[in-house]
This record gives structure tokens, sequence and C-alpha cells, in this order.
């Protein structure tokens, strides 16, 4: 195996990115990205107090256009694309031979759109499943389980 390896843990607050070590028995953690909008709540995303106005709604002052929903949307879609580049420099920073991914599957949803065609070529396994908060064995035995379906 010529490269590293990567596995991405992720959900729409917080991505794990860890390098595959001993052919895959064994993983390191080598980044953590946080998405402080993830768990907000519609109040604390959307407001209808005076002077806070979001476009297009901006000719009506005190109304915003953008529902909690949109909201939760446009940044879920913000960190699939902070998570996309930080796959893109690990590629071009260190020869890489391929990514696993597991994703709760609304934003591994996001992710793939967000992710350029070069490391979509590295993509090896996709798993649906929300397991940010899994012990590393548990993420080695999904992932290798994914790996054998392929």
């Amino acid at each position: 195996m010529i490269g590293h390896s990567y596995l991405v843990v992720a959900n729409r607050n917080k991505a794990k990115i860890f390098e595959l070590k001993d052919h895959a028995s064994s993983m390191l953690e080598v980044e953590n990205i946080e998405n402080s909008h993830g768990k907000a709540l519609d109040q604390e995303m959307v407001t209808d107090r005076p002077g806070r106005i979001s476009a297009p709604s901006a000719q009506v002052e005190g109304v915003d256009a953008m529902t909690g929903t949109d909201q939760r949307e446009h940044n879920l879609n913000l960190f699939a694309a902070r998570v996309a580049k930080k796959l893109d420099q690990r590629r071009k920073e260190s020869k890489t031979y391929h990514f696993n991914i597991i994703a709760e599957p609304q934003f591994l949803g996001a992710l793939r759109k967000k992710i350029d065609k070069q490391t979509e070529k590295l993509i090896r396994t996709t798993v649906n499943k929300d397991l940010v908060n899994a012990s590393d064995d548990e993420l080695l035995k999904y992932m290798k389980d994914a790996e054998r379906q392929v």
C-alpha cells in the first residue's frame, strides 16, 4: 500500500479524521473539526427581532426570510464544505491511497456534493451511520465490514 489511508467519521456537529495504521488494524486521530452551529436551536439561528434582516427579504424591516430549516441546511452545507476542504488538503499535502467515510446519511449526502472530483476518486467505502462517538474498535469493524461488501 503506497501512501496514507484515512477514515473520516462525521455528523453535522463534528468530524474526525483518522490515519489508518498497520494495514487498517489501528488508527490515529489526526484532525478533529467542530461545527459551532451544529447544535444551535432555531431561535439562535433565525430571529425576527428588529434590525435583524437577512436577504432576500431586506425590503421588509424586521422580517427574516430564512426559516430554521433553511438555516440548518445552510450550516450543514458550510460544514460539509469545510470537511471536504480538509480532505482535499490531505490529498494534496501527502500521498493519499484512499479515504473511507462513515457519516450520518444527511451529512454524507452534503459532503459528497462538496468533494472535488480528484478526492472523490480516492473514496473507497462509505457507511451511512452516525458513529462519531463510537470507539476505535467499532469504527474499524464498520469500515472493514463495508470494505468486504465492495
